[in-house]
């Protein structure tokens, strides 16, 4: 038996099969085979969608199709033409049962709650989920887990509960942050006027030091709100290909405002004065500094330099995930001399329209949610699905897949590699709680050998939050795992019986894989 640094946590290893678990799955868990070492050549399934001026090109033939695999012809040994919509699926609910089921995906890339979220939440439940249906939640990089076995009506209560709390939780260092710059501003500005005792460094350096505990607010909001997680949603896809039938992406974006200076606020209006006043040359020096930092403040602000699109799309793709957009108007509003909410990532924005756009999916402006929902079930997802067999039994690395369309002036997007995922990444599964305590187990960790032995090695951190939000619980550490599984129990007697949010988080140190459960629980 293993320990954490702390003394409640018990690790215990069992040697158990590999278990397949899809967070949030309203299903019985899914066996998964440990992997054989002879691999068998397989078939690559192509999803391919063609546009010609922003219109889907319908009724092409197999032969109006190339594939290549890095760089080499392929045999299309299959041609599907595929069209898929929420609402067909909808209008056949005698026959449902005989149907594949389905995934859902849903995005909450909100800073708050409010009513239109929850209208959203139970738009979905009472009009798209069925019983049977897969589904994923994220927000902030996080996978919301609710307990499954409820009714629908249940479970969209708890998610709306669930997101309530943790925006209360997660928006709590972000408003701390901005309430201490907010100080620091009044502060700064008193001096400026002439009020020195406010400073104890020159003003100069005061001013550097407003701008660099700016930017580190900016980066962090935007590290939390804006930034998604390849690395989690690489995981997640490799999850979620390994599941049959249609798979949808929906993803509430409230548009994103941020506390900036205003240009004709007293702070501004007093600092470049102070730029402007700078007469000799060693005061000459200071305003270009202070210009150099405002500088890199704005270009912090460009979010789409390094957002990964292509990269999401991309996974998207490979899982054959229809991702739709619905874009919502912030409800926040703020009054301060110098301070005003603006909006911050349109060009952002267009990065998750053009993810829309290559999974054949809706996208849409509108704080009136259920029209958009309805407006995204009733459209049209038209692909070709193109498959060939690779001529090698290569699958440790990427094939490069190009596909040629003869349709002049079209637009072809396309699953633009291939990897062939011989096993599956870590996963939290089986989390239990209740009793004053919790358990769960952590499978799939891949290992090498170490001192002789194969051995994983697996970051695990549990926060805890209370009723009120507070943190109760913060404990983690790198484990060495010597066998298939896992399990972790953690007593928290020291703690009164209620209700709390968890978050937990594993990453393969080896892979650098990670899974993340989070949800509500009773203790």
């Amino acid at each position: 038996m293993k320990r954490f640094k702390h003394k409640y946590i018990s690790i215990y290893l069992i040697s158990l099969g590999f278990a397949f678990f899809l967070a949030l799955s309203f299903t019985p868990v899914l066996g998964q085979q440990r992997p054989e070492e002879k691999v068998t050549v397989i078939a690559v399934e192509v999803p391919v969608r063609v546009f010609q001026k922003g219109q889907v090109v319908k009724n092409l033939t197999k032969e109006d199709f190339e594939i290549f695999a890095d760089g080499l012809k392929q045999v299309i040994t299959g041609f599907e033409i595929r069209s898929r919509t929420i609402s067909k699926y909808i209008q056949h609910a005698e026959i449902k049962t005989k149907q594949e089921k389905r995934l859902f995906l849903l995005i909450f890339n909100i800073f708050d709650y409010n009513d239109t979220v929850g209208e959203a939440i139970d738009h979905f439940f009472e009009q798209f989920f069925s019983p049977g249906d897969q589904l994923i939640i994220l927000t902030e990089n996080k996978i919301f887990n609710i307990e499954r076995g409820k009714k629908t009506s249940e479970v969209a209560s708890d998610l709306k509960d669930t997101l309530k709390r943790f925006k209360l939780i997660s928006n709590q260092s972000t408003y701390s942050a901005y309430r201490d710059l907010r100080i620091e501003a009044d502060r700064l500005l008193s001096a400026l006027r002439g009020d020195a005792r406010n400073l104890s460094v020159p003003w100069d350096r005061a001013i550097l030091q407003f701008y660099e505990n700016y930017q580190r607010v900016w980066g962090d909001y935007r590290r939390r709100f804006l930034t998604p997680d390849v690395e989690l949603y690489r995981s997640l896809i490799k999850r979620v290909k390994q599941l049959q039938g249609e798979k949808w992406a929906f993803c509430f974006q409230q548009r994103d405002l941020f506390p900036k200076l205003k240009n004709e606020g007293p702070l501004e209006i007093e600092i470049r004065n102070q730029i402007g006043a700078a007469i000799d040359a060693t005061e000459q020096v200071r305003a270009r500094m202070i210009q150099a930092k405002q500088s890199d403040l704005t270009r912090m602000f460009d979010l789409s330099k390094n957002f990964p699109d292509e990269v999401l799309s991309d996974l998207f793709l490979e899982a054959n995930i229809t991702f739709h957009l619905i874009l919502m108007k912030s409800q926040r509003s703020l009054l301060e001399k110098d301070f005003e909410l603006r909006e911050v990532g349109k060009d952002y924005e267009n990065c998750f329209k053009e993810i829309s756009t290559s999974t054949g999916g809706h996208s849409v402006f509108s704080n009136k949610v259920v029209e958009a929902m309805e407006e995204a079930s009733q459209t049209e997802d038209y692909y070709y699905l193109l498959v060939y067999s690779p001529k090698s039994d290569v699958v440790d690395k990427a094939i490069k897949i190009d596909v040629m369309v003869n349709q002049k002036g079209a637009d072809v997007i396309h699953l633009k590699q291939f990897l062939r995922e011989r096993v599956l990444p870590i996963s939290i599964v089986n989390f239990k709680s209740g009793r004053q305590s919790i358990r769960f187990s952590v499978v799939n960790y891949q290992r090498t050998e170490i001192e002789g032995k194969l051995t994983g090695l697996a970051d695990v951190k549990v926060t805890l939050f209370d009723e009120n939000s507070n943190k109760v619980y913060d404990e983690g550490n790198t484990l060495s795992i010597v066998k298939d599984e896992m399990t972790i129990s953690i007593p928290f007697n020291q703690l009164k019986s209620g209700s709390y949010f968890i978050i937990i988080q594993v990453v393969d140190r080896i892979t650098n894989e990670i899974d993340i459960y989070s949800g509500a629980i009773k203790l």
